[in-house]
């Protein structure tokens, strides 16, 4: 009976196809993966209105070095970096909201700064902060940013 099946002109050409169908299939589906990520690699998600955003864990990433751009602008900072905290506030469900979503709030936010020695620009790093998120700047802290690289650290006797 193999010899019978091996030997099908008919089932050999359906077999072809099948394979062929499969490649292509495959070939489809890693195409449109590659499409659907953005320039940096990082994969859109489509929210419920058809729009596309970045996952909440892009946006907080972006929204760090959105204000390290701007903290390193402003005179005597120098090299900063910063880390956000965000703590979830539930919203209600009205007739007009539509969904139950969770909204992030910022609750803290600190920061590394060469110029943080400087009280003043301490106090300005604060000021700015504590404006563009709206939040007490008992949430903020602010430290002088080491002169020391890790490598050094680790290899001190």
């Amino acid at each position: 009976m193999w010899d019978k099946l091996k030997n099908d002109k008919y089932l050999k050409d359906l077999l072809i196809k099948l394979v062929m169908i499969l490649f292509v299939a495959a070939i489809a589906l890693l195409l449109f993966d590659v499409l659907t990520q953005s320039k940096d690699g990082r994969k859109q998600i489509v929210d419920m209105d058809g729009g596309t955003e970045y996952s909440k864990a892009a946006l907080a990433v972006e929204e760090e070095i959105r204000l390290e751009e701007i903290l390193s602008q402003m005179k005597g900072v120098g090299d900063t970096e910063v880390m956000i905290t965000y703590k979830s506030v539930e919203e209600t469900n009205t007739v007009f909201s539509g969904n139950n979503n969770a909204e992030r709030k910022v609750e803290g936010v600190i920061v590394a700064s060469e110029g943080a020695g400087d009280i003043i620009t301490k106090n300005n790093i604060i000021n700015a902060v504590a404006t563009v998120f709206n939040i007490p700047v008992s949430n903020i802290m602010v430290f002088e940013k080491s002169d020391t690289n890790k490598s050094e650290l680790y290899n001190q006797d």
